[in-house]
């Protein structure tokens, strides 16, 4: 806790310095903050001036030993000064990551496809000509915006799946507008059954629809597959959460305070706002900030890794919000209460249980990831009819990008055309 609150102390220096100045051409840099000034020092300077911070994040628990045993041989003046100078440079090395992240030049280089069905903010975007194939509805989190799903003309999985004779359909959720104002889980599955009528309609009603849900995505995509199994052919769930107190998982304590913690901002607001998502989110490894832009500062800028990690960021950065409904029922009924797990979560007046799906079924597991915890996507392989597992040595993120993660969408292309 001393290490949150420290790091928080630090969050307005840094703001400061990427608000207080402008790229090299003038103009801003999309979601990310502008690049650096002459503040660069002083603000640096500022943040070694927090011990705490300094300590927790260069020796955390399990080092304590072997420095106890430096500390016995050495002045303790002369130890604070070496960590002091180690960690100077350690944070110079982040900032000068997080610097040429904002003067980075990569830009997303793909148009969405045209919308073939719209409603309020949500849209629906098809990548190969109707009838050539077998439609994939594919249904995001509402959490982030779709495009990770077709995130840039070196990776994306919708076009990867259109490649291969799919016929991928992505909902885009969008920003919850005033017509969404009011909406919770149920009212957001509602629209995915139009959506699959508008996919039924373009593709003709002979041929069975396969769905692919992503994170919490696969979570909205499970009753629609349910209530429609007659129309569904096969279901995907990549890193879909069910068990929301297993693994590395908040227990339930901690959610709950996290739910009263939220309250203040969805009475006012009436929704989460993206900052509040994108706060819990970093919440889950706080120091990865830290490490990450300590990477990309030692990569060449005008590398390949260079270009994903820019791409990644920048998605990560393009958030949305959540309504206030959506928001209690995730917060308090998924994690605080794990309705889910507990088979208590309904839409619509109709509790959601996997084993009432019949179908086909492939499940998705990124050994690697640190947003699902595997044991919390495991679970619901226990309770589904007709189910394959992959476990992918990838990340939550990383599954959809990167080398590795076409030879996992390859994968996904051939359980779905089997």
């Amino acid at each position: 806790m001393m290490l949150y609150a420290s790091s928080l102390s630090a969050l307005p220096i840094l703001k400061g310095v990427w608000n207080s100045s402008n790229t090299p051409d003038g103009r801003s840099s999309d979601n990310r903050s502008a690049g650096a000034g002459p503040e660069w020092a002083d603000a640096l300077s500022a943040m070694m001036t927090s011990a705490p911070f300094a300590m927790a994040s260069a020796f955390p628990e399990s080092k304590l030993p072997a420095m106890q045993t430096i500390a016995a041989q050495c002045e303790l003046a002369d130890l604070v000064a070496s960590i002091d100078l180690e960690f100077r440079g350690q944070l110079g090395q982040m900032l000068d990551g997080i610097l040429s992240y904002h003067h980075h030049g990569y830009r997303r280089d793909l148009t969405d496809p045209p919308a073939v069905w719209r409603q309020g903010s949500t849209s629906l975007h098809r990548y190969a000509p109707p009838g050539s194939g077998m439609p994939v509805l594919i249904v995001p989190s509402l959490v982030n915006k779709s495009y990770i799903l077709d995130l840039n003309s070196q990776g994306s999985f919708c076009r990867s799946l259109a490649a291969q004779g799919l016929v991928p359909y992505l909902v885009d959720w969008g920003e919850p507008g005033t017509e969404e104002a009011e909406f919770g889980l149920t009212e957001y599955v509602v629209r995915l059954h139009a959506m699959l009528d508008a996919v039924e309609d373009e593709n003709g009603r002979g041929g069975p629809v396969a769905m692919v849900g992503y994170c919490m995505g696969g979570l909205l995509a499970l009753p629609l597959a349910i209530e429609r199994q007659d129309r569904i052919g096969k279901l995907v769930l990549m890193a879909t959460p069910w068990d929301f107190h297993s693994g590395k998982a908040p227990g339930p304590n901690a959610s709950r305070m996290l739910v009263s913690a939220c309250e203040p901002a969805l009475s006012l607001f009436g929704k989460l706002p993206v900052d509040c998502v994108q706060a819990m989110f970093a919440a889950i490894d706080p120091l990865n900030a830290f490490r990450k832009f300590q990477y990309f500062a030692r990569l060449d800028p005008a590398s390949a890794k260079a270009n994903r990690f820019v791409a990644l960021e920048d998605w990560l950065n393009d958030g949305v919000s959540l309504t206030a409904r959506v928001a209690r029922e995730t917060l308090g009924g998924w994690y605080a209460e794990n309705r889910t797990a507990g088979l208590k979560w309904d839409v619509g007046g109709d509790t959601v249980n996997p084993a009432d799906f019949h179908g086909e079924t492939l499940v998705v597991i990124p050994k690697s990831d640190r947003i699902v915890p595997p044991e919390s996507a495991l679970a619901i392989t226990e309770l589904l009819e007709d189910v394959r597992l992959l476990r992918p040595a990838l990340g939550h993120i990383g599954m959809m990008s990167g080398r590795r993660a076409v030879e996992l969408w390859d994968r996904v292309t051939r359980f779905l055309q089997a």
